[in-house]
């Protein structure tokens, strides 16, 4: 298992190195490409100190030229095109013959130096060439590493405004218990839990996922949980206050952006009951741990994201629970992570480890659920979980 999941690992790497490279503007890599060429461009004249500087100086700028023009070129299509690379091998081959072909056309033409003379030049040229390609490697890579304090800067930025914003739930209400956390992937997402309890006594508690990762990700997060917050007094119904967020929210996001969000509204009913309101908009389904049957039900309702869809209506349903019944919402972060064999960790298995530690406190719970996800399968975005008990 530990050897698979090192080549996973080293695969991962080098997709994202691979992206990197297929990604990166061409003006950036121009230093790079005249390094290459520069040290590859040192054939020539190494080919000409081996003769002792008696080759013509024709033939030896030819060749220089020639490698370190095919040098670039290998790079270019490894790296942006590399179901091409029988184009640069062609074109090797050919550019070779040519390139010999010409200059023994014009062998008569050219002056042979002396040997002195010769392996002098060569020596300088080799020189004066490495040199220049040290200096181009240093440009480059000062410019990529100006690039990734840049990136690094905006991802320590928006992990900040991520733990301000959804920092972890912990909190009792009148016969509630609520637990939440979002353990943030090393890409920044747009995950939200939050709770809070409103004017006619209930409590909303709701989990959010903002489409994208990056520092816009994060901000619109941080707007979307300041819009639910103020639009709650106006609309305490989960119907309106969907509604009014799909209106509000096209104008603070790009046109690709979205936001999927899962939303409870529980009220106190009389003998140890609870009225739930629920409301799904493109999250996966909520858990219902029966305490009576220990049973398990799922809760869904296939609705559009909020924000993606405009003049879209949204609808709630309602769920009565009792003393010692459990709910769980959990993101798409959890439920997709994928294990080395590709298998997602997926709603079964949450559903087994709600089952089997349902007794525990709710932090334990949240827990073994992460310690378990982490466990063999790979976090490629937020993960957030949110649970709430009925303690009567």
């Amino acid at each position: 298992m530990v050897f698979r999941m090192q080549r996973i690992t080293i695969f991962d790497r080098f997709f994202r190195a691979e992206k990197y490279w297929q990604t990166v503007p061409f003006r950036r890599l121009t230093p790079l490409l005249c390094a290459i060429f520069c040290l590859s461009g040192m054939i020539g004249f190494v080919m000409d100190l081996f003769a002792l500087g008696q080759k013509p100086i024709v033939s030896v700028l030819a060749w220089t030229i020639f490698t370190g023009l095919m040098a670039v070129a290998y790079l270019l299509v490894i790296t942006r095109a590399p179901r091409w690379i029988l184009l640069p091998v062609v074109a090797h081959v050919l550019g070779s013959w040519t390139v010999a072909a010409g200059l023994h056309h014009f062998a008569t033409l050219q002056v042979h130096p002396s040997v002195e003379s010769g392996v002098k030049n060569a020596g300088v040229w080799i020189l004066v060439l490495s040199m220049l390609a040290i200096v181009f490697f240093l440009i480059f890579i000062q410019r990529e590493g100006r690039q990734a304090v840049r990136i690094q800067t905006e991802l320590a930025l928006a992990h900040g405004i991520q733990q301000t914003l959804v920092p972890r739930i912990d909190e009792r209400f009148a016969g509630l218990e609520i637990y939440g956390v979002s353990i943030p992937s090393e890409k920044v997402g747009g995950d939200l839990v939050d709770v809070m309890p409103l004017e006619d006594g209930s409590v909303l508690a709701y989990v959010a996922d903002v489409a994208g990762h990056g520092l816009a990700a994060g901000i619109l997060m941080g707007m979307l949980k300041t819009a639910i917050r103020t639009q709650l007094p106006d609309s305490p119904s989960l119907t309106a206050l969907f509604q009014r967020l799909n209106e509000v929210l096209p104008a603070l996001k790009e046109p690709h952006t979205y936001a999927t969000c899962a939303a409870l509204r529980i009220s106190r009913g009389p003998d140890q009951c609870f009225a739930v309101e629920y409301a799904i908009a493109g999250q996966p389904p909520l858990l219902h741990l029966c305490a009576a049957s220990r049973r398990i039900t799922t809760l869904s309702d296939p609705q559009f994201p909020i924000g993606l869809v405009p003049g879209v209506t949204y609808s709630s349903r309602s769920l009565d629970v009792r003393t010692g019944d459990l709910l769980a919402v959990a993101t798409d972060g959890l439920l997709d992570a994928e294990d080395a064999s590709g298998e997602a960790f997926g709603l079964d298995r949450l559903t087994s480890l709600v089952l089997q530690n349902s007794a525990e406190p709710l932090a334990t719970l949240a827990e073994r659920i992460h310690q378990d996800s982490h466990h063999g399968y790979r976090q490629e975005d937020d993960q957030t979980l949110l649970l709430i008990r009925f303690a009567g």
